[in-house]
């Protein structure tokens, strides 16, 4: 502590608190933002997750909302040893409130300090941020964060009032009491140019530590990696389609070169020690010759590595998926969330069942494990269509499932077309942290059946993820040749306590 009360520092980045429940995945965003500000030669801070050993027992879950208090607390106290001028909090619509609560907090510590707010709510509803005229929000940086916060960050630290030229952002005018919005900023195409996530500023031991949390359901030291980003897809359930509306001009969707990808994995694994890595896009294999080249430069490389991906079916063909498989690849994630061609029209998901069935065909002949996401409680569903999700997930023969009770999020096209307008005071329900998410969700009905659609989704849960399946690969020559070989294999004997732990909380 002593040698943060001697340190000034550009910007200091805060997640919410409710972020500490996804307790294995770093703040990839903030890390990302703080990298930028290293690059160009300013000195940021992150207030990393505090109670870390707390966050992963089954207490913690217990009292969350008492549990979530404790965190905010720890971040206060450890604010108090920060000199700074400006604090960065990126939020979702569900942490609007403990975000103000965290904003007010710290503006009383110092009233001085500059409030800056980015993510999914603030770019989407930005009015809303400052509406309030005892808000303590000071800036709102609309879409992607990390040049406008740089920009921003270095016109606050050279002492000017006028924010007029700084594109990308909203704050109210101080003369005025008028919200300002500036015009946008038009996304860069250069990702392989915004360099590496702030790996030195959280506790990557902490966040590699082997669990089943990163390639899910297979324990193993790991973290994530971001490919690329922006996702073509239209689904109606999800913001990634209002999302393009703030790319100021610019390409939305957009990939890393294999060249920059396998130098950062190169890097986590020589310098944090990890087995294996999981890319967090939405869509890391939208290009197929980037995958490729990708594939073939990890091979090129000799860099031994397990990984993960999140996909969609129609980006994928033999080819690719033999390519996956050859430089690594054990688990893909789809999104198949609906059981007939009709269902998934309705959604906008732009795959056929045929489809489906092919990829996971073709993952089983070169063994690549399918995680395999449904999603219910979504408009015109009926009891037929959740009996054939059960019968589709039967015969797909997946080795983890996760079915989902629809959450209409603000932004979503479902959202926007439907009949719910959230107060502030509903924000919090929309987190399946809060204890009263599921009363809350029970109350809005997308289906036409009347199912208790959380009950049914409890029991099906546990009856489509069966332990030997899932178990399977952990008895592989595979996995324990990279037990075997890992720099880390105490690390494993240490935790094998706690993965059993995390593997029945899973199940059960």
């Amino acid at each position: 502590m002593d040698n943060k009360k001697q340190n000034y520092y550009d910007a200091v980045f805060v997640s919410p608190p409710s972020r500490m429940v996804n307790h294995y995945r770093p703040p990839v965003a903030l890390m990302y933002l703080a990298g930028y500000l290293q690059h160009k030669g300013m000195k940021p801070y992150i207030i990393d997750c505090p109670m870390k050993e707390v966050v992963r027992k089954q207490k913690f879950y217990d009292n969350v909302l008492e549990e979530m208090k404790k965190i905010e607390d720890q971040m206060v106290q450890e604010f108090k040893w920060l000199k700074t001028k400006i604090v960065g909090v990126t939020f979702y619509t569900a942490e609007y409130n403990e975000v103000f609560s965290l904003a007010k907090r710290f503006k009383k510590i110092d009233p001085d300090v500059k409030i800056v707010v980015g993510g999914i709510h603030p770019t989407f509803y930005t009015d809303e941020v400052f509406e309030d005229k005892d808000s303590p929000i000071d800036f709102a940086i609309i879409g992607e964060g990390e040049m406008t916060m740089y920009e921003l960050t270095q016109t606050i630290q050279d002492g000017k009032k006028d924010f007029r030229n700084i594109k990308g952002i909203a704050y109210r005018d101080r003369l005025s009491g008028k919200i300002v919005k500036t015009p946008a900023r038009c996304i860069t195409d250069n990702l392989d140019g915004i360099s590496f996530p702030a790996y030195n500023l959280v506790d990557m031991e902490y966040y590699t530590n082997a669990s089943p949390y990163a390639i899910r359901g297979v324990f193993l030291r790991s973290t994530h990696v971001l490919g690329g980003r922006g996702c073509p897809s239209q689904c109606t359930f999800c913001v990634s389609k209002k999302l393009r509306e703030y790319s100021g001009g610019g390409k939305f969707v957009r990939m890393r070169s294999p060249k920059s990808l396998v130098k950062e994995i190169r890097y986590l694994k020589k310098k944090y020690r990890i087995d294996s890595f999981f890319f967090m896009d939405d869509l890391f294999t939208l290009n197929k010759q980037n995958v490729i080249e990708f594939c073939d430069l990890m091979k090129k490389e000799k860099v031994d590595i397990l990984w993960g991906c999140a996909s969609k079916v129609s980006t994928l063909n033999e080819a690719v998926i033999k390519k996956m498989a050859e430089s690594g690849c054990i688990q893909i994630e789809f999104g198949v969330e609906r059981a007939s061609d009709h269902a998934l029209r309705l959604l906008k998901k732009g795959i056929t069942i045929k489809k489906v069935r092919e990829v996971y065909r073709l993952c089983k002949k070169y063994k690549i494990r399918t995680y395999t996401n449904m999603l219910v409680n979504v408009p015109e569903e009926t009891e037929k269509d959740l009996q054939d999700i059960l019968d589709l997930l039967k015969d797909l023969d997946s080795e983890l499932v996760s079915i989902n009770v629809f959450i209409p999020h603000p932004g979503t096209e479902i959202y926007e077309k439907s009949i719910y307008n959230f107060t502030k005071e509903e924000y919090p329900l929309l987190s399946f942290a809060h204890p009263d998410f599921k009363p809350f969700q029970s109350s809005l009905k997308f289906h036409k059946h009347n199912l208790d659609i959380f009950k049914w989704t409890d029991d099906h849960m546990k009856e489509t993820n069966k332990i030997i399946p899932s178990l399977k690969f952990h008895v592989s020559f595979k996995y324990w040749r990279t037990i075997l070989m890992s720099k880390r294999k105490l690390n494993y004997l240490k935790q094998v306590g706690v993965l059993a732990q995390e593997f029945f909380m899973q199940k059960f």
